[in-house]
């Protein structure tokens, strides 16, 4: 009788959605059995094998009522009460389960219930926190370190992120790496034309273009971007994503005579079937990121074979050889940004080109998805065979 794991992902959509649908899939093809419990607007089809229960619904943006919710600032309550509410259908399936593992999470101190309700049914919980740092004011360590305590075992994705976390956690942790996204990459538009996708964004078609795909964030590092970007005149900068109220705090740069010219803005979450013609239009990817675990965008970069360029910061050096599928900058400052990007821009389409598909290679050999499910099922057995405390 095969073994059967409950796979908790909560937002539907986004980088922690393509992750845990990557994995559930794999997991699927080594014999288990694999539930997903995820959001009522989930964005992908289920992979073979694994059965979607779609049941956290969301107030988004998207709707006049969800919008007025916003505006009232109430979407933050909502949500937590319906997600509440969500645990129920979740604690019957983890009964059901023999594993239940959990990824991310929307609200710590909520993932801390589900993790006390996963352990009061007996169950194995694993946790990925995916980030070992919380983005927002409040750091809620409470919350983690209940989670923590709650958790039979956690998945980190860099040897940096073990080293962030409590004694505690530490002694729980397992360093698996994030998966590739070549097929993610190849799921969206993969063959896009170069000189058409710069076209339709309205691109020169002899700049050099940087890429800074995803949620636009403070701490993704825009504004220093946009500093480095000043100094060079070849350059021609994308943002695409979901403004998190970055755009706002960089409209001065953004006004610029300077810049007005050579910054592209594509503002809210990408469609999959978007996202192959923006990576086609650029040249590299731009990631300054101010503090990073592992990055799925780094991944998507290599799976559409674009060379990165990175802060040495967190678990990206981990995931970048510099020289080989892209650059690191030397600090993570606007100054070594512009000194790399410039040789960036120095360096031509070839070798950039080159880079990009040893990328590419160096992601399908090392960050496979059905070897990282093996290690990954590994782990449950081993939890599956210790004693229950």
């Amino acid at each position: 009788m095969s073994r059967r794991l409950l796979l908790v992902e909560e937002g539907g959509g986004g980088g922690v959605a393509d992750y845990s649908g990557e994995l559930a899939a794999a997991v699927a093809r080594a014999g288990w059995q694999v539930d997903v419990a995820t959001a009522r607007d989930h964005r992908y089809p289920p992979a073979p094998g694994v059965r979607l229960h779609r049941l956290f619904p969301y107030v988004r943006g998207s709707s006049a009522a969800g919008r007025a919710v916003r505006r009232l600032r109430l979407s933050k309550a909502v949500n937590g009460a319906t997600h509440f509410a969500a645990n129920a259908p979740v604690l019957r399936l983890a009964r059901a389960a023999d594993v239940v593992h959990v990824q991310g999470g929307e609200w710590a101190p909520l993932g801390a219930l589900q993790a006390l309700l996963v352990r009061a049914a007996g169950r194995p919980l694993v946790w990925t926190p995916h980030n070992t740092f919380e983005r927002g004011e409040r750091a809620y360590a409470r919350s983690r370190e209940l989670t923590d305590r709650c958790a039979a075992g956690l998945i980190v994705h860099s040897e940096f992120d073990r080293t962030l976390l409590s004694p505690l956690a530490a002694s729980k942790a397992t360093v698996i790496p994030h998966g590739e996204y070549g097929g993610l990459a190849r799921r969206g538009a993969p063959d896009a034309d170069p000189a058409a996708a710069r076209a339709a964004l309205g691109l020169p078609a002899d700049a050099t273009v940087a890429l800074l795909f995803g949620q636009l964030r403070a701490d993704k590092g825009v504004r220093d971007l946009l500093l480095a970007a000043r100094e060079l005149p070849a350059l021609h900068v994308v943002l695409a994503g979901k403004d998190e109220g970055v755009l706002a705090q960089v409209a001065d740069l953004l006004a610029e005579p300077a810049l007005r010219e050579r910054v592209t803005v594509r503002e809210g979450f990408v469609p999959s079937e978007q996202v192959g013609p923006l990576f086609a239009a650029a040249d590299v990817a731009a990631l300054p990121y101010q503090r990073a675990s592992a990055s799925g965008v780094l991944l998507l970069a290599y799976g559409y074979a674009r060379p990165v360029v990175a802060y040495p910061v967190g678990g990206l050096p981990e995931y970048v050889e510099d020289g080989r599928s892209g650059w690191l900058c030397p600090a993570a400052t606007p100054e070594a940004l512009a000194q790399t990007l410039r040789a960036v821009i120095e360096a031509g389409p070839q070798e950039r080109r080159a880079r990009g598909e040893a990328g590419r290679a160096m992601s399908d050999e090392r960050f496979g998805w059905d070897a990282i499910a093996a290690t990954t099922i590994a782990l449950y057995e081993r939890l599956l065979a210790a004693p229950r405390r």
